[in-house]
C-alpha cells in the first residue's frame, strides 16, 4: 500500500552534477519532449501516412526557492557554457526522464518580494529520453 502515497522526497533531481534542494512549491519540476513522436498526413484519398519524427531535443523547467543553497552552484555552471546532462528520477516509481548535451536557454528571472519568491530555469536538451 505505500506505493499508492505520493512525497516529493521521492524525486531526485540532478543538473550537471549538481543534486538539486530547495525545490519552489507548487510543480518545481516540468520535462517534456519538444516535437510529436509522430504525426499524420492524411492524402486526397484518405490514405493516411504516419511520419516519424527524428527530433530528440527536450525542455526542463525547474523551479527553485530564492534561498535554495544550489543556486550559486547553478549560476556557475550557467556562466560557464558548458554542456551538461540533467535527470529526474521518481524513485518510488522508477519513473525517469534524462537529457543529455543541456544548456540553460538563459539566465533566471529577477525579481523580489515581500515572500520567498521561485527562481526559474529552462534548460534546453539535444537528447531527451523517458525510461
Amino acid at each position: 500500500m505505500a506505493k499508492n502515497v505520493f512525497n516529493f522526497k521521492d524525486t531526485v533531481g540532478i543538473v550537471g552534477g549538481i543534486i538539486l534542494t530547495g525545490y519552489m512549491d507548487g510543480t518545481p519540476i516540468e520535462a517534456e519532449k519538444n516535437e510529436d513522436t509522430y504525426t499524420q498526413h492524411v492524402g486526397a484519398d484518405g490514405k493516411v501516412t504516419y511520419n516519424e519524427s527524428n527530433d530528440q531535443t527536450g525542455t526542463f523547467t525547474i523551479t527553485l526557492k530564492q534561498d535554495s543553497s544550489v543556486l550559486p552552484a547553478l549560476e556557475d555552471l550557467r556562466k560557464s557554457k558548458e554542456s551538461f546532462n540533467v535527470s529526474f528520477t521518481d524513485t518510488k516509481r522508477n519513473k525517469r526522464v534524462s537529457g543529455e548535451d543541456c544548456r540553460f536557454q538563459k539566465n533566471a528571472p529577477f525579481s523580489r518580494g515581500a515572500e520567498i519568491e521561485g527562481v526559474e530555469y529552462t534548460i534546453l536538451a539535444s537528447y531527451y529520453k523517458e525510461d
